[in-house]
């Protein structure tokens, strides 16, 4: 199969640094069908700024017997090649395509933080929420502020299964650790993907047409990254660049 690859540098500053610069997923139904020779998108998630941001280092207020008495926040995981970790990369406006994966999510208490810190999945897909703790950690998640479930899992190696109802930003809170954030995109559609330690993400078996991708980050915000035609058969390699 022949692979046209495109290479799209876009930089683009994004203005809202919250959770909340996460603009609402469309709720417009999504079908699945058979992608024959379908596209694909992949590429990096890079820092175009002049200086490369420090990770946070948060104080615990508490568990530091455990966990000790500081810890990094995880938002700033950006290497000497100015690539960044934890960027979720999605297709804004897709109606039909692949199925949906059905496997679960799990989102973890490990050692006082959230793991992993950065990650989507699928409405009807299910959460495990883990604590593999020895100490009691609440799971309070929200959408767009408002909350999804609130749970405590009091013990070591304790789960509680959710299942995921509603799409976009889950902003995951734990009640007695105030520090302790994490996030998952919940998407109505397969066509998403979190960036690896080394910046890189991949969308596969896109159906051809013209799409708009966004690229969220918890500090850096949301950007767009423009149109893309996606041509059966055919890769094109996108650099979401934040600053």
């Amino acid at each position: 199969m022949k692979q046209i690859v495109i290479i799209l540098f876009i930089a683009l500053s994004a203005h809202l640094p919250t959770a909340s610069a996460a603009k609402e997923v469309p709720k417009a139904e999504y079908t699945v069908i058979k992608v024959i020779n379908g596209g694909d998108v992949s590429g990096k998630a890079l820092f175009a700024g002049p200086i490369i941001p420090k990770d946070e280092i948060v104080k615990l207020t508490s568990e530091r017997t455990l966990c000790g008495d500081t810890l990094p926040a995880g938002k700033y995981i950006i290497n000497e090649n100015r690539e960044i970790r934890n960027v979720i990369i999605y297709i804004a406006d897709i109606r039909s395509g692949k199925e949906i994966p059905q496997d679960p999510v799990t989102i973890d208490n490990v050692m006082c933080k959230f793991v992993p810190h950065t990650n989507v999945s699928f409405r009807g897909n299910v959460v495990i929420n883990r604590n593999s703790d020895p100490v009691l950690h609440g799971v309070h998640p929200y959408i767009r502020g408002k909350s999804v479930y609130n749970i405590a899992i009091p013990g070591k190696d304790q789960e509680v299964r959710k299942k995921l109802v509603r799409t976009g930003l889950m902003e995951f809170r734990c009640s007695p650790h105030p520090w302790m954030r994490a996030y998952i995109y919940v998407f109505n559609h397969p066509y998403a993907a979190v960036t690896s330690e080394s910046g890189d993400f991949s969308i596969t078996d896109i159906p051809a047409g013209s799409y708009e991708i966004r690229a969220w980050h918890e500090a850096f915000g949301e950007i767009t990254l423009g149109k893309v035609a996606i041509v059966a058969g055919e890769l094109k390699k996108i650099n979401a660049e934040f600053k």
